[in-house]
């Protein structure tokens, strides 16, 4: 399922996906783009993630009952920003299930570090790995609020969206990211 800019969903059979993503990629060889490109952009947006396009969040049910809550973003990504970024799903996924409150544990940050070789055909090919961090939370949805910690979601929702929207990262601060990013992966 994706999600457009309005907030309505749609979904995408396995050979609607194909044709939008062939679409896509024929889109970005005009440009000069690649895939490697679109996902190591400066900074992640509010977006779900699919796999075409790994940065964004997603959303898991774990087998207790509460929901898993990811947010993989590009090098340049601060984790404050996917924290928010988690946090604004979270909230909008328990509106959407018409559940008024909702807390989560703290964010948990790892990093997800691409494949720099491939093979095609017998030959080994150097390419542009895909590097991501990734912040997670469970939360956890109640009607009532009566834990001290719990957030409404429809607000919480709107005050997260607002503020990813307008925020900027300044440069230096996607540089050190970045840098990070790097050093975890191994790539200095």
């Amino acid at each position: 399922m994706n999600e457009t800019g309005n907030g309505s969903r749609f979904a995408v059979d396995g050979w609607g996906a194909l044709l939008i993503s062939t679409g896509a990629a024929l889109s970005l060889a005009g440009c000069g783009a690649t895939l490697s490109d679109m996902t190591t952009a400066s900074v992640t947006n509010y977006q779900q993630a699919n796999m075409f396009a790994p940065a964004g969040y997603n959303i898991s049910a774990n087998s207790d009952g509460s929901i898993h809550v990811t947010a993989a973003g590009s090098p340049g990504t601060p984790a404050d920003r996917l924290t928010k970024i988690a946090m604004a799903a979270a909230a909008e996924y328990g509106n959407e299930q018409h559940q008024r409150t909702f807390t989560a544990t703290p964010p948990q940050t790892t990093f997800k570090c691409g494949k720099t070789k491939t093979s095609d055909k017998g030959n080994v090919i150097s390419i542009k790995p895909i590097d991501l961090r990734v912040v997670s939370i469970d939360v956890t949805y109640g009607r009532d609020g009566i834990a001290p910690a719990a957030r409404n979601s429809r607000e919480t929702a709107e005050q997260l969206k607002s503020e990813i929207a307008s925020e900027t990262v300044p440069p230096d601060v996607q540089a050190a990211a970045t840098q990070e990013v790097a050093q975890q992966c191994g790539r200095t």
